[in-house]
């Protein structure tokens, strides 16, 4: 029983680790915009205003774009904008391309205003939605998720662990002490068998001398 709660609290730190360590990586990789990025891949989890700028979401999504180059008019493609001097996504459909050796301008319709949009801060047109994921990123990136759902976890842990080596050191004085003990007595072993030989010795000259008097009685 006890290999198997061993067994169980391995997987589970295991388990708070990888989580930790996803969730680490998902906060610290955010781009210029302040938006998650792992390669081609943009995170959003959508908010009220994410809702009535993005097509197709709502509050609590979690919104995955994929960054592409095959983008054609009529597509509809997510890009940066300021509002309020914050960046925010929005998603609308592409109208005119401009484009040179270098880069890509963009023309979409905006509330109904043609504008225009480089291509240094475009998403990508390919876009998948994960229903109330967007409300648990939000939480565990939120102060109060980050302290309580991350540090605390990974402390313990490392409590946990501390303990185990603890353990394992007083365990392994244990065996020292044991060994040093066994060994003392079989070093104090000969020691005894000295001293009955020593008082064997000096009993045995008084049976010599008795022996060596009948033997000259004998002779006599």
């Amino acid at each position: 029983m006890k290999g198997f709660f061993r067994w169980v609290w391995s997987l589970l730190e295991f388990i708070i680790i990888v989580y930790v360590i996803a969730l680490t990586a998902f906060i610290l990789c955010k781009n210029k915009y302040g938006y998650t990025q792992f390669g081609d891949y943009t995170f959003n989890d959508i908010n009220l205003l994410d809702e009535r700028n993005i097509q197709n979401t709502k509050k609590g999504d979690l919104l995955v774009v994929k960054n592409s180059g095959d983008i054609s008019k009529g597509d509809v493609i997510y890009y940066y904008t300021v509002y309020n001097e914050n960046w925010i996504v929005k998603s609308n459909p592409v109208i005119d391309i401009t484009e040179d050796d270098f880069s890509a301008i963009y023309t979409v319709m905006d509330k109904d205003e043609p504008t225009s949009i480089q291509s240094s801060r475009v998403l990508g047109k390919y876009a998948t939605t994960f229903a109330n994921l967007g409300s648990v990123i939000g939480v565990l990136e939120s102060r109060l998720g980050f302290l309580f759902l991350v540090l605390l976890p990974i402390m313990i842990v490392f409590i946990y662990q501390v303990y185990e080596f603890i353990v394992i050191i007083r365990y392994e004085k244990v065996e020292d002490e044991k060994e040093s003990l066994d060994d003392n007595d079989k070093k104090e072993v000969p020691v005894e068998e000295k001293i009955k030989k020593e008082e064997n010795s000096k009993e045995n000259p008084k049976k010599e001398e008795t022996v060596e008097k009948k033997d000259d009685i004998e002779i006599l």
